[in-house]
């Protein structure tokens, strides 16, 4: 059973079963940004409803893993995994917020809710770590794929508790050659005006 199939199945019986979700994680990255393989979706959906979620996929013949309750639920079927997310890094949640901003696209076949590039960016910006370099540049690909054309005010209201980490993302894709053009000034001086004062050094 091809990977997409696996995926429409698991997004239909979701969808039967009234639980809210939206596409986010590497399909998501390919929606903006660049293309990479993968054998697993990811939907963030809301922690109320993640237990029903678990069970509407149970029903639809998926093995089903209660893999860590703070943050992630997984089915699994045919050799593909569903993941459950229901807080991503940077402290995503599917609020009414984050919800109103996704976009519906056809993938597969089938029409997905797909969190916004906004928010996927930070989403990225805060799973980087040594062992996932990778998301650095996903989330430099989004930027690319869309040449900049974020909702600037909205990504800078939703990295205002975040600050260090996206601006160090911002002064790095502002360094990239193919990125650089597609960072206003603007928005790097609008988070640093949300830094605290550093303390004097007393010199």
């Amino acid at each position: 059973m091809p990977a997409w199939e696996v995926f429409n199945k698991a997004a239909e019986q979701l969808s039967q079963s009234k639980i809210d979700f939206a596409l986010c994680g590497g399909i998501a990255v390919q929606v903006y940004g660049r293309t990479r393989e993968t054998t697993d979706i990811d939907f963030l959906v809301r922690e109320t409803d993640v237990e029903d979620a678990l069970i509407a996929l149970e029903k639809a013949g998926f093995e089903i893993s209660r893999t860590d309750p703070k943050w992630l639920f997984q089915g699994f079927k045919n050799g593909v995994k569903v993941d459950l997310i229901f807080e991503a890094m940077g402290g995503i949640q599917l609020t009414p917020e984050v919800r109103a901003h996704t976009k519906e696209i056809e993938l597969g076949g089938y029409i997905y809710r797909v969190i916004s590039p906004e928010d996927l960016i930070i989403m990225k910006a805060h799973s980087l770590n040594e062992e996932r370099a990778k998301d650095l540049f996903d989330a430099l690909s989004i930027i690319k794929g869309i040449e900049g054309g974020l909702d600037w005010n909205y990504f800078i209201e939703r990295s205002r508790t975040r600050l260090k980490r996206m601006l160090a993302l911002l002064f790095f894709a502002q360094s990239d050659q193919q990125t650089a053009t597609h960072v206003p000034d603007w928005v790097i001086h609008s988070l640093i005006a949300y830094l605290p004062s550093l303390p004097s050094s007393g010199h």
